[in-house]
This record gives C-alpha cells, structure tokens and sequence, in this order.
C-alpha cells in the first residue's frame, strides 16, 4: 500500500485552520499547493473544500501534492481569478490567505453572497484591510512565524459600515482589542514603535498632503498608546 503524506501547516496557515468552523463549505483562493485544503480533509475539519489559483503553476504543484496524499479528484482544483466562476452560492467560508492587502481588497471587495465569512491573512499591511472592512472584521488573532506577527481576520462582507474608520481601529480592530489574545502586548509595542518612526519623518517632510498623514498617524500612534496602558 503506497504511503499517504500527511500535510502540517505552518503557525499562520494553521492559525486559518483554527478560525474555520467545523463541517464548513470552504474555498481557499491563491492556495498555491494546496496545503490549507489537504490539512482541512484529512482531518476531517470540513465537508467540502476547493482549491484555486490564478496561475497553473500552482495548481500543478497543487495536484502533485494531491496525489501524494490520495485526494486527487477529491479536491476540486480551479484556474480562477479571485471569485470568478465559483460555485459562491454554495459555500460558506472563503479564505484568502498570504497575498498581499491590496491583491485581498481586490478580490473581497467584488459582491458575494452576504452569509459568506471571509477569513483573510495579509502578508503585510494589514491596516488597510481594518480601514477598509472596519467592523466587519468579528473576530481578529494573531500569530506569530519566525520573527514576523501575522493577523487573521474574519469578516462578514456584508456587515460591512458606511462610516469611515478612525485612523486609530485602521491598527486595532474592536475584535483584536477585546479577543484577549495573548501577542497582543507585543503586536501594539511593535505597531507604536513603527508609527512613532512614521510620524517623525513626517514632521521633516515639507511634500504636499504629509500634513494630513501626519495628524491621522499622530492620533493612531496616541490610540494604541492609551490601549497600550490598559493591557
């Protein structure tokens, strides 16, 4: 009987595994090799899962993996741009895991059925996700993989305010503030350190509009210290 890999995550894309609910209907856009959706079948964490990539090359890789692992043609694979062409209707959760916040936005911003959870990983900025779904992210954790703090965002698209979003919530969700997670401490030192840096090399630029970015970096900068007393 030939063997059968069995696929670990690493920190951040097991941090994704968590936030899933049990029995979900799953797609997990830009997946590359598909480890995410292996992990979630063999353990028996979902009821249906299907693999995307906007590139054949990882979707190549994608099916090797698969066929090591005894799923291929259990695991629909998809050459797809984002949602396009999904099956969105019957599915329950999307995941949008180590693409960049702009690459996510993009996607996430194209309508989509209002029950679906979107469950997104940015590699990096992710204050433009915050800024953008605002209190529709209901549940944020953070990670943390090597050195690097990595932040894991549940969003209801179609809870998604009106208002705009105070610089301060832009990096500090309500769900992260209340969540009690325990990177949090750190996760805030880091953000003050860089926002402090930010502010001061506004304060030497004399380039048009640095004025209005300094004022909205200040106040974020004096949020996260206040929110930084109480943890």
């Amino acid at each position: 009987m030939p063997l059968v890999t069995v696929v670990v995550l690493p920190p951040r894309l097991r941090a994704v595994a968590e936030m899933i609910p049990a029995g979900a209907r799953v797609a997990d856009i830009g997946t590359d090799h598909a480890r995410l959706p292996v992990y979630l079948w063999q353990r028996g964490l979902v009821s249906f899962v299907l693999a995307t990539d906007v590139s054949a090359g990882p979707l190549r890789r994608a099916r090797r993996l698969l066929m090591r692992c005894g799923l291929d043609g259990v695991i629909p694979l998809r050459l797809a741009d984002g949602l396009s062409g999904l099956p969105l209707d019957t599915l329950d959760t999307v995941v949008i895991a180590g693409l960049g916040a702009e690459t996510i936005l993009e996607i996430t911003r194209k309508p989509m059925p209002p029950l679906i959870t979107c469950l997104l990983q940015p590699m990096s900025h992710a204050e433009r996700l915050r800024a953008y779904w605002g209190d529709a992210v209901t549940a944020e954790r953070l990670v943390q993989e090597e050195n690097r703090l990595y932040s894991v965002m549940a969003v209801l698209p179609g809870d998604k305010p009106c208002e705009p979003v105070p610089p301060g919530r832009r990096y500090l969700s309500r769900a992260l503030e209340q969540g009690g997670d325990p990177l949090l401490g750190i996760y805030l030192d880091r953000q003050i350190v860089r926002l402090a840096a930010e502010a001061g090399g506004l304060e030497r630029s004399r380039r048009a509009g640095d004025e209005v970015r300094l004022g909205e970096t200040a106040e974020a900068l004096a949020f996260l210290r206040g929110v930084r007393e109480r943890v």
